[in-house]
């Protein structure tokens, strides 16, 4: 063994150590096929090389020059060479599938020489492997017919190769002269290829004409030729009315440098022509794709336009197949294959599809891009739950609830704005699969992940009010408008319509209430940014006006002129359908304006005296030191509760007592904040205190299995009804009615009452004397009743009286002790960056391009990032 042959051994076996994670890792990464194929090239490893090729053309699609150097592999390293058919046969099947791939004319042309090469060859070996391997002896008239099919719509380069075949046709009637029979057959079919050409619009249409006048007029009487040109003349005349056209749409074409914009209007044109020819625009297409092969927008067009005919389904899939090739990062065009590959083929087809998408990872550096993917994928299951396959609603059901587990464990600052897959998924769950439980736990994970997004709110809070639970819309409403919104305005427009459709006066009045104050927070918040950057001071500040509509009745619409810039956190600022809204504030010192019912800071309104908040999902080992800590330490925090369980356990909850306005704001922006791997929930505490006009009654004797709603509809019916309670047993209730009366009503009605074949007992509750004192949590609940106050907590300062709370609902109680499992999502994958190398515009040679490194950096790669290293790697 030579060295030569020995240190090709050696790197060979350094590069196929590390291959499989390479390809795992990065699978679209054209520089490891090449290197690999090289290596098997330079060791002589033919069946490798090609097992490798096969994996490569699998995914990604392969340049021309790389197929041109296949074939010659293929020719130089075979024993045989062409003498032997199966080597034959392996070429003209790359040839096959390189010309499938682009319409390329050069490889077109490089067909034709191949194969006039071989039947040029006086080799009786070469002639009898040519002729097992083609199927017959005229393999080169069917490969010119099939380049003129395929090239004969482009107005500009097809004129070469049908000489070709027009040549081949006039050897063929000059050599046949002994067989009349065979020569009248090929000059038939030599006129029919030159009216059909004639018919055809293209550069050199008057070249044409001039050769079939010299056809007719050495193959046909003079009689014949007079009819035939008078015939001839006739198709000529129109199609010089549309060669007039096409000329012009070329030079604009040519000026522009092949720009999509260009042959988008080219194709346009011809689309509104009387009669369009499909084949001249499918030409335009492929033509635009040597250009623009890389732009996703022109595959999804050209898949739209083959697809909108029954007969072109099928290449409409070749199409798709092609595209995500090209462009791996693009979820439309993966969307685009699975529903056509459904129609096409099968479910499970489709499926593999999916995986595969998942399995290159090159849809992972963006959530939009990979949601439009699975969106497609949730069509697809639909589709067959709605054909009626069997254990197709469990299937549905299985990839709703994956599709959404694999787009939330990408990167949720590259979200679909839209939520496409999100509402997808909760509607069809929903209302196909009928699963009201599973799409609220939905849309609380998506709400929960997707916090700033109005839009996640409002669905969220729609769904609830399609499901009739007027309460659970009306609690995401309330927890939405303590969030920083990225539209906060336009929460608060659909809460407050909501409240007008639904609500009564005191509904009304306690949203609106609500809503002025999360505006004074808004606007504290961008007044504290407006004092403490100083580094934006020189920056022009500009000028915007808005309306208010007031919410306080008696205050009419309020216009606000202010200097105003945008910051963190601010209300300001908010993009609705692309447009910018801007809520300007008045930073002036000696500005004493009060909004819609928002009290200045220096007001002694309700709206700055409670300064508690209520911090929930903290990690089990947080201590009170560390909250107060992050709450803002001593000078900021007045009081800190930690929140136990029954048991005595802390639940990752604690209440604390803030000593000014800017540590309540400072708090507030920290909602949000990710805690040892958990992302925390700051708000400011509601106060549950019953108003002392609210009277209990005691129920017991049900079954535990009895719900709420049933005795709620029971107490209706005596009076205004407030809430219920149950205990942690479940067999006692608590309902609250709004009066002394109501209650005495209500506790007449339910006593002896039989619900579920159990006779209710029910006895009034007298309410506790000192309201401000009143604790009422789970515990309590299941000791004592309302009324009970012996679960004190942990606190940071035992001296002082304990800070009141309210009694928790049922459902709330349950999620406090046994909080959601959270969806254990994948690790999204190690990402590096990629070189900063400009993308070519044109598919060229990569087989002597040096492999592309990517750098080991922890940086995040994003969509475009990825795009450019995919587009890198080809060049």
């Amino acid at each position: 063994m030579s060295n030569d042959e020995l240190e090709a051994l050696n790197a060979l076996g350094d590069f196929i150590e590390g291959l499989a994670e390479k390809l795992e890792r990065i699978p679209y990464d054209y520089s490891i096929y090449l290197k690999w194929i090289e290596l098997l090239r330079n060791v002589g490893d033919i069946e490798a090389m090609r097992a490798a090729r096969d994996n490569m053309q699998f995914r990604l699609a392969v340049p021309e020059g790389v197929w041109v150097e296949w074939i010659e592999d293929e020719k130089r390293l075979s024993t045989d060479g062409i003498k032997d058919a199966s080597t034959l046969r392996r070429i003209k099947s790359l040839f096959d599938t390189a010309v499938k791939e682009y319409m390329s004319f050069s490889m077109w042309q490089t067909y034709i020489d191949f194969a006039t090469e071989i039947g040029q060859c006086e080799d009786i070996e070469v002639r009898s492997a040519a002729k097992e391997a083609f199927g017959s002896n005229n393999y080169l008239l069917d490969i010119l017919e099939r380049a003129v099919t395929a090239t004969e719509a482009s107005y500009q380069e097809s004129q070469n190769i049908w000489i070709q075949y027009k040549e081949y046709l006039e050897r063929t009637i000059s050599t046949d002269f002994g067989d009349i029979e065979a020569s009248c057959t090929f000059r038939t079919r030599l006129q029919t290829a030159f009216l059909q050409r004639l018919a055809q619009p293209h550069a050199k249409l008057e070249s044409t004409f001039s050769m079939y006048s010299e056809f007719v007029t050495g193959n046909y009487l003079e009689k014949d030729y007079e009819q035939m040109m008078v015939d001839a003349s006739k198709i000529v005349g129109a199609t010089r009315a549309s060669c007039s056209k096409r000329d012009y749409l070329e030079e604009e074409l040519v000026a522009s440098g092949g720009s999509w914009y260009a042959f988008s209007a080219y194709i346009y044109k011809l689309s509104r022509e009387k009669a369009p020819c499909r084949k001249e625009i499918y030409s335009l297409y492929e033509r635009a794709l040597v250009y623009n092969y890389c732009y996703p927008q022109v595959w999804d067009q050209y898949i739209a336009f083959a697809a909108s005919t029954t007969e072109d389904k099928h290449n409409a899939l070749l199409i798709a197949n092609r595209a995500v090739r090209n462009c791996p990062w693009s979820g439309k065009l993966w969307a685009q294959l699975i529903l056509l590959t459904h129609t096409n083929n099968s479910y499970q087809n489709a499926a593999d599809l999916y995986d595969r998408a998942v399995s290159t990872h090159a849809l992972e550096h963006s959530m939009l891009e990979f949601s439009q993917m699975a969106a497609g994928f949730v069509d697809v299951a639909r589709l067959e739950y709605q054909i009626g396959t069997p254990d197709s609603a469990n299937e549905l059901l299985r990839v709703c609830c994956t599709s959404l587990d694999a787009a939330y464990a990408l990167d949720i600052s590259t979200a679909d704005p839209t939520l496409r897959l999100e509402r997808c998924c909760t509607f069809t769950v929903s209302v196909l699969l009928e699963d009201k439980d599973t799409a609220r736990k939905m849309w609380t994970r998506i709400c929960k992940a997707r916090g700033s997004c109005t839009d996640a709110w409002i669905l969220s809070a729609e769904f609830e009010q399609n499901q009739e639970s007027l309460s659970n819309a009306r609690s995401v409403y309330r927890h939405a408008a303590q969030r920083k919104l990225d539209n906060p305005e336009r929460l608060f427009d659909a809460w407050a319509t909501f409240e007008h459709l639904f609500g009564d006066l005191s509904t009304i009045s306690a949203a609106e209430c609500f809503v002025n104050t999360q505006r004074y927070l808004a606007q504290q918040r961008t007044e504290r940014y407006s004092a403490t950057d100083n580094s934006s001071a020189s920056n022009v500040p500009t000028k915007h006006t808005f309306n208010m509509a007031a919410s306080q009745e008696g205050v009419g619409n309020l216009t606000v002129s202010a200097n105003y810039k945008e910051y963190p956190g601010s209300v300001a600022g908010a993009r609705v359908d692309g447009t910018q809204e801007s809520i300007a504030v008045a930073t002036e010192e000696n500005s004493n304006i009060e909004m819609a019912g928002i009290p200045h800071q220096d007001s002694g309104s309700s709206a700055t005296n409670n300064k508690t908040v209520f911090v929930s999902n903290l990690p089990q080992s947080y201590t009170l030191n560390e909250l107060k800590e992050l709450l803002g330490g001593e000078r900021s925090v007045d009081r800190v509760e930690l929140l136990t369980n029954k048991d005595g356990m802390f639940r990752g909850q604690a209440k604390a007592d803030l000593t000014s306005a800017d540590a309540l704001i400072s708090a507030l922006d920290k909602n949000g904040y990710r805690l040892d791997g958990q992302h925390i929930s700051i708000h400011i505490f509601k106060n549950h205190n019953r108003n002392m006009q609210q009277v209990s009654v005691r129920v017991s004797g049900f079954s535990p299995e009895t719900g709420n709603k049933k005795i709620e509809d029971i107490a209706r019916k005596a009076g205004t009804f407030v809430r219920i309670y149950r205990n942690h047993q479940g067999n006692t209730a608590f309902v609250v009615m709004k009066t002394q009366d109501d209650a005495i009503k209500a506790a007449s009605t339910l006593n002896g009452y039989v619900v579920d074949d159990h006779v209710l007992e029910a006895a009034m509750l007298d309410p506790p004397e000192d309201s401000t004192t009143l604790r009422l949590s789970s515990k309590a609940i299941d000791k004592e009743g309302p009324g009970n106050n012996k679960n004190k907590g942990i606190s940071s300062s035992m001296a002082q009286p304990l800070a009141s709370t309210s009694m928790v609902p049922r459902k709330a109680a349950a999620a406090a002790r046994h909080p959601a499992k959270r969806v254990k999502m994948s690790k999204p994958l190690a990402t590096k960056t990629a070189s900063e190398v400009a993308p070519k515009s044109t598919v060229e040679n990569t087989g002597n391009q040096s492999a592309t490194s990517i750098s080991s950096s922890d940086d995040k790669m994003t969509n475009a990032d990825f795009r450019s290293h995919f587009l890198n790697s080809k060049s």
